[in-house]
């Protein structure tokens, strides 16, 4: 995906994993749930954003994740 894909009021989601032993994921056969291909803690956080004509807004900018 390119910027050029975006369009003004396309929503997205950003998926991000973190891992203390995998280096990528590896979907199980119920064609849903990713496990890491070394094992070791996963944690996944998504954020959700509207494209718009100027600044994105980011719908889960105010979950209180980092705080």
């Amino acid at each position: 995906m390119t910027s050029g894909d975006l369009k003004k009021n396309a929503v997205v989601a950003i998926e991000t994993f973190i891992s203390t032993s995998s280096t990528y994921t590896e979907e199980l056969s119920d064609g849903w749930t990713l496990v890491g291909n070394k094992g070791g803690y996963m944690a996944q956080h998504e954020h959700t954003i509207v494209v718009t004509d100027g600044n994105p807004i980011i719908l889960t900018e105010m979950n209180g994740i980092f705080n």
